[in-house]
């Protein structure tokens, strides 16, 4: 190879290893609650039209490819919105359990901006009394939702689970989360909806899940009524999961029956441990 070539070829390098080097310390442009975008016309009474208003809006700004664009919804008591809640520190006797404030519960929804109309990608529920802070992508901001048109939002996008890819499960995933924090008597039938009718036991079990953590009695016989009708193994273990975790007594009873009574040998044994498991952590179940 000649000294040119080398010369050339070093130079390449230089020029690709120094382009690396500033993609990499580029720093990015962060956004907070303070720097939210109220929409214009945010007071329309319809969701999906706020939701449009939203998108034309940010898309003639020319300011990126892809947006937040969120809102508050009516959460339900005692539900985990954001990532952090339910955490417990627990040390030499100290004990601190974080919990979320509902009245700040929010739903993100991540919008490719790239099409025609808006194109969510992912769900998000988040509690806005956290100071978190949004890199590289603008919030647009609707403010308050009703429930019902949240619900339905939200439901059209789980049903894109249906899918065979991995980028609408986790739409499906994210919108479930965000239906079960709901207070809405209709935010457990829609779920059982979920985790009867979908295809894919993945998105079964995400639905069993969220349903677990009602840890009501309307939860509760739910999640006993699905157990009847499951017919894979593996959502038949989400529900006995569910049913430990869930104060009622009909979730101990359906438990116990499952251990002594039911045809797998598997589930008689996942449901003996729960048992031992729930009543060494809690005794709740002693008689």
């Amino acid at each position: 190879m000649s000294r040119k070539v080398l010369l050339i070829v070093s130079a390449l390098a230089f020029l690709l290893s120094f382009a690396a080097t500033y993609a990499q310390d580029k720093p990015k442009r962060t956004y907070t609650k303070a720097e939210f975008v109220n929409v214009d016309g945010g007071n329309l009474p319809n969701l999906n039209d706020k939701i449009e208003r939203a998108f034309r809006q940010f898309k003639s700004s020319g300011q990126g490819d892809s947006v937040w664009i969120a809102y508050h919804f009516p959460a339900r008591e005692g539900s985990y919105i954001g990532p952090f809640a339910g955490t417990v520190y627990y040390d030499d006797g100290i004990r601190l359990e974080r919990k979320d404030d509902v009245s700040q519960a929010a739903v993100f929804l991540l919008t490719d901006a790239n099409g025609s109309s808006p194109n969510v990608k992912r769900v998000k529920t988040i509690s806005l009394k956290e100071d978190f802070v949004f890199e590289d992508r603008m919030v647009y901001w609707l403010g308050n939702a009703d429930a019902n048109q949240s619900l339905n939002y939200l439901s059209t996008l789980a049903k894109q689970g249906n899918k065979d890819d991995k980028e609408s499960k986790e739409l499906s995933r994210g919108a479930m989360r965000a239906i079960g924090c709901h207070d809405s008597s209709r935010a457990v039938s829609m779920l059982k909806e979920f985790a009867v009718q979908d295809s894919n036991v993945e998105l079964q079990r995400s639905a069993v899940s969220n349903l677990a953590r009602f840890r009501t009695a309307e939860g509760t016989d739910a999640l006993i009524s699905l157990y009847d009708s499951a017919k894979d193994d593996a959502v038949k273990d989400e529900i006995i999961a569910g049913l430990s975790r869930s104060k009622e007594r009909r979730a101990a009873d359906k438990l116990l029956y499952i251990a002594q009574n039911d045809p797998n040998p598997k589930m008689r044994q996942r449901a003996i441990r729960r048992i031992s498991t729930a009543t060494s952590a809690s005794g709740i179940w002693i008689n």
